[in-house]
């Protein structure tokens, strides 16, 4: 006989099982947009914010893994992150491998260190591989020879290792310097007009300046004033004959004059 309670138990569990498990997600949601958001420079805490974004898309593809092929894209998808495919990949291996990270990254002279999710990832890739490299065959020959041979092997390890340190942090350094080099670029235009622009005012200077002294350039200012903003036309064409009659004791026509005074 069929057991309607047993069912309805079933179900019910299975029904608050699915509510947890949105209830999860939506809060692995909402920590990723939350502490993304925080993370605004290449510094140690905004570092710390993405290992946490890192964290808890790692969580919620362990806990989407029996929804089938592709469920935790998708999931993704629907929840807008402000990042793509390969760079959630990035953050899930910065939290995967956090702690080893922190080690390569710290054992760097503090001048040498990134705190970028790329650049660290770098360190710790560079450090991976130094500690790949064989020792070299330390137990072949007679006794003397393999007491010679190691230490030998360890010194060629330990060069590799730093030939390793020393191409990343020249590659860093290019990074940074190729960034820089595109913010100037970015001015460039700007920067070049302004020589242009001073340049290009140089033979504009009035020749005639050098010929009115100052005494008379400022009776001329105020005379000219009266010219341009007079109160009556008798007051302006009494000042533009008086202007007249200076620019004639130069030798210059009243544009000229006007123009070697600085009006």
């Amino acid at each position: 006989m069929f057991d309607n309670t047993a069912a309805a138990d079933a179900f019910t569990s299975s029904e608050g099982s699915a509510n947890r498990n949105h209830n999860f997600l939506a809060d692995c949601a909402a920590t990723i947009l939350e502490r993304y958001a925080r993370a605004k420079a290449s510094t140690r805490n905004s570092l710390e914010d993405l290992r946490v974004v890192g964290e808890r898309l790692n969580e919620a593809k362990e806990a989407l893994k029996g929804e089938g092929k592709g469920a935790f894209g998708t999931w993704c998808e629907e929840q807008g992150f402000p990042f793509d495919k390969t760079w959630r990949a990035r953050l899930m291996k910065l939290a995967a491998n956090w702690d080893a990270i922190i080690d390569a990254v710290e054992a760097m002279p503090e001048d040498k260190r990134k705190w970028s999710v790329d650049g660290v990832l770098a360190i710790w890739a560079a450090a991976e591989k130094a500690k790949a490299q064989p020792e070299g065959d330390t137990e072949g020959g007679s006794e003397g020879e393999g007491s010679e041979g190691e230490p030998k092997a360890k010194a060629k390890k330990e060069t590799e290792a730093e030939r390793l340190r020393r191409e990343l942090a020249e590659a860093l350094a290019e990074i940074e310097r190729l960034r820089a080099e595109n913010e100037a670029l970015k001015g460039k235009g700007k920067a070049k007009e302004e020589p242009k622009a001073k340049a290009k005012a140089k033979p504009e200077a009035d020749p005639n300046a050098s010929k009115v002294d100052a005494a008379t350039k400022t009776r001329a200012r105020k005379v000219h004033a009266l010219y341009t903003k007079g109160a009556t036309d008798g007051e302006k064409a009494a000042a533009k004959a008086r202007l007249e009659e200076m620019a004639a004791k130069f030798g210059l026509d009243l544009e000229a004059f006007i123009a070697a005074c600085g009006l």
